[in-house]
């Protein structure tokens, strides 16, 4: 059974290249540290206003220390989180 970690942040005036740099190098190392960690997807509101960053893994405590890897200890500038859970995967295609 899959479990993903799912965050939503405010993206509000926030720069979409630096957004990107910040993923890249800062938190998908620290996503593919975690034991379990399988595939990540990140995705961006059409108007640019909301993030959306999933994080699957291969059981409900992988997923949550992707949580507090996408959680916690965030650098400065990044985007605040307005949500954050760990939910199951029902169906996968």
């Amino acid at each position: 059974m899959t479990f993903a970690a799912v965050t939503y942040v405010d993206l509000e005036g926030f720069d979409a290249a630096q957004g990107l740099e910040m993923l890249n190098d800062m938190l998908l190392p620290r996503l593919k540290a975690v034991p379990g960690f399988q595939s990540a997807r990140f995705l961006r509101s059409q108007d640019g206003r909301m993030g959306i960053g999933t994080a699957i893994c291969d059981s409900q405590r992988h997923a949550q220390e992707c949580l507090s890897a996408m959680t916690a200890e965030r650098p400065a500038g990044a985007p605040m989180v307005t949500s954050s859970a760990v939910y199951e995967v029902v169906l996968e295609v």
